[in-house]
């Protein structure tokens, strides 16, 4: 596993670039005809969806250590 040392507004910035991301892959998944491209977008989805979490998680531990 890779550790990257980034301050609480980077981290912001990421989330908020991987939420718009997740938005429009919503929208085109629902647009999509074609099975396999479907699947694929899927599972980009998923794993944008993966990095949103982790990066949630990595803020909180960020400002419960602001707080200390």
């Amino acid at each position: 596993m890779t550790q990257l040392s980034l301050s609480g507004s980077q981290i912001e910035l990421i989330l908020e670039i991987l939420e718009h991301q997740q938005s429009r892959l919503l929208v085109e998944i629902r647009h999509t005809d074609t099975a396999t491209f479907r699947r694929g977008l899927k599972e980009r989805l998923e794993n944008v969806e993966a990095l949103i979490q982790c990066f949630q998680a990595a803020m909180e531990q960020s400002q419960q250590a602001e707080h200390v």
